[in-house]
C-alpha cells in the first residue's frame, strides 16, 4: 500500500465558525449541539439452545443459553455485529478507522491524502534447479510452505540493497525444474520522475538476481536455492502505472476515486478533492462544511442560537424568530383557507337535514289540501290545524254509531321522496 498521511476532521462546536484557510475542516453535529455519547457496552442474549456448549468471543453460558458481549450475537456468540463502516474495527468502545476514513462510525472519507512514498510492484520469473513435486501444487502443504520460506529469505538477502525493496510474494509454482512466478513489493520515495525511478529499479532487480545465480559456491549449500541465470525474466504485464492521476486513484478511499486529483508540492504529492480548502475549484460552503459523499462533494449547514442556514452552499441565513413567525403565519393562512371549506360542508349538511324535516311538513300540507268536507268518509280535527299537536279531547270516534253498510271513500295519499 502507499505510504500516506490522511487529513481528516477534529471535533469543534456546531456554531458557525469563522472562515479559515486550513486544509481540514471539522465534523459537526448538524442536528443538535450535543455531542454523540460514547456507546456503552451491553450484554445481549442469544436464542435459546437445548444443547449445552461453549460460547465464543467472550460469551458466557448461563443455564440454557449464551450471554454475548456487545458486538456479538448468535447461539454461540459467533456472529459479529458490524458497528463500524468502511473497514473500521470496533474495540468495544469506539471504531478504529482506516487512514482514509474518519468519524464515529468511519462514515466520512478524508478530504485529502498526502503521499511521501508510493507503493509499486514488479512481476518476475525465475527457475530453481530443483525437482518439482506434486505437493508444490498445494499451497497449504508442508513442502510448499517450506519452499516459500526458503525462497523469501534468500530473495530478501539478494535484494536488500535495492532502492525501495520491501518483500517478495510468490504467485505460483510450475513444473520445469521449479518455475517461480513472484512479485517484488516496493515502496519508492515520491518524485516527479517516478516512472524513470521505477524503470531503474526493475533493471537493478534483474541484475542482482543474475549476480546471485552465478555464485556457484552458494549453490553448494543445501540451505540455498540455485537459480538458472538464463531463466530470469521481468514480467511487464504487472507493471505499476505511476502517473500522478493513477497514484491518487490507488491512494483514494474505495468508491471515492473519481473525486480526487493530484497536487504536487516539492517532493510530496497531495491527492485533494473539491472539499480541500485552498485549492482551485474548492467549494465554499459559507456557513457550513464540505463533506465527501459517494455522489460527490456536498455542503452540510451549521446553525446557531439565532440563525439557521440552508441552501446548496449554505448561503441562506434564516433567523429563528423569522422562521417561527413564518410557520405561525403559514398556519394561520392554512386555517383561513380551510375554514370556508368547512363552513360550506356544514351548511350543505344542515340544508340536507332541513330538507328531510321539510318533507314531513310538506306531506302534512298535502293532506290538508286534499281534505274535502263534502266527501263522504272524511273527517277533520281542529287540533291539527291550530298548533300541529294532537288534542285527545277533540279527537273521538264513536264506533257504536258507525253505519257499517256505508261505503267509505279514501283519497290515496301522494308519496314524496326526500333525501336525508
Amino acid at each position: 500500500m502507499t505510504s500516506s498521511k490522511s487529513t481528516s476532521a477534529t471535533p469543534v462546536t456546531t456554531r458557525a465558525p469563522a472562515k479559515t484557510v486550513t486544509t481540514t475542516q471539522t465534523p459537526t453535529n448538524f442536528l443538535s449541539s450535543r455531542t454523540t455519547s460514547t456507546t456503552t457496552q451491553m450484554i445481549t442474549q442469544s436464542r435459546l439452545t437445548t444443547t449445552p456448549g461453549t460460547c465464543v468471543n467472550g460469551g458466557t453460558w448461563i443455564q440454557d443459553r449464551c450471554l454475548c458481549p456487545s458486538g456479538y450475537s448468535g447461539d454461540r456468540c459467533e456472529l459479529r455485529k458490524t458497528r463500524c463502516q468502511n473497514g473500521g474495527q470496533w474495540d468495544g468502545l469506539k471504531c478504529h478507522c482506516p487512514k482514509t476514513f474518519y468519524g464515529p462510525r468511519c462514515e466520512f472519507a478524508v478530504e485529502q491524502v498526502e503521499l511521501d512514498t508510493v507503493d509499486a510492484e514488479v512481476g518476475m520469473e525465475v527457475s530453481v534447479q530443483q525437482d518439482f513435486t506434486s505437493e508444490l501444487n498445494d499451497n497449504t502443504s508442508e513442502a510448499y510452505m517450506n519452499f516459500r520460506k526458503t525462497f523469501q529469505n534468500q530473495m530478501q538477502k539478494i535484494y536488500q540493497n535495492v532502492q525501495g525493496f520491501k518483500d517478495v510474494k510468490i504467485l505460483s509454482l510450475r513444473n520445469g525444474s521449479i518455475v517461480v512466478d513472484y512479485l517484488v513489493l516496493l515502496e519508492l520515495p515520491f518524485s516527479v520522475q517516478m516512472e524513470s525511478t521505477y524503470e531503474n529499479v526493475k533493471t537493478t532487480l534483474k541484475k542482482e538476481l543474475q549476480n546471485a545465480s552465478q555464485d556457484q559456491d552458494n549453490c553448494q549449500n543445501n540451505q540455498a536455492l540455485c537459480f538458472k541465470p538464463d531463466s530470469i525474466k521481468v514480467n511487464n504485464n504487472t507493471k505499476t502505472e505511476l502517473t500522478l492521476e493513477a497514484i491518487c486513484r490507488r491512494a483514494a478511499p474505495q468508491s471515492y476515486e473519481d473525486f480526487y486529483f493530484p497536487l504536487v508540492e516539492k517532493n510530496k504529492l497531495r491527492c485533494v478533492t473539491n472539499c480541500t480548502s485552498g485549492v482551485d475549484g474548492a467549494i465554499d460552503c459559507n456557513q457550513g462544511q464540505c463533506f465527501l459523499e459517494r455522489s460527490g462533494p456536498s455542503c452540510r449547514c451549521f446553525f446557531t442560537d439565532t440563525h439557521w442556514f440552508s441552501g446548496p452552499r449554505c448561503e441562506v441565513a434564516i433567523a429563528w424568530k423569522a422562521l417561527v413567525g413564518g410557520l405561525v403565519g403559514a398556519g394561520a393562512l392554512l386555517l383561513l383557507l380551510v375554514a370556508p371549506s368547512v363552513f360550506v360542508v356544514c351548511s350543505r349538511s344542515r340544508r340536507k337535514n332541513g330538507q328531510g324535516r321539510g318533507g314531513s311538513l310538506d306531506n302534512d300540507t298535502r293532506w290538508l289540501e286534499m281534505w274535502d268536507e263534502n266527501t263522504v268518509g272524511t273527517f277533520t280535527n281542529s287540533g291539527f290545524e291550530d298548533d300541529r299537536t294532537v288534542k285527545e279531547e277533540n279527537f273521538h270516534v264513536d264506533l257504536e254509531n258507525v253505519d257499517t253498510s256505508m261505503k267509505v271513500y279514501i283519497q290515496r295519499p301522494e308519496m314524496a321522496m326526500s333525501s336525508l
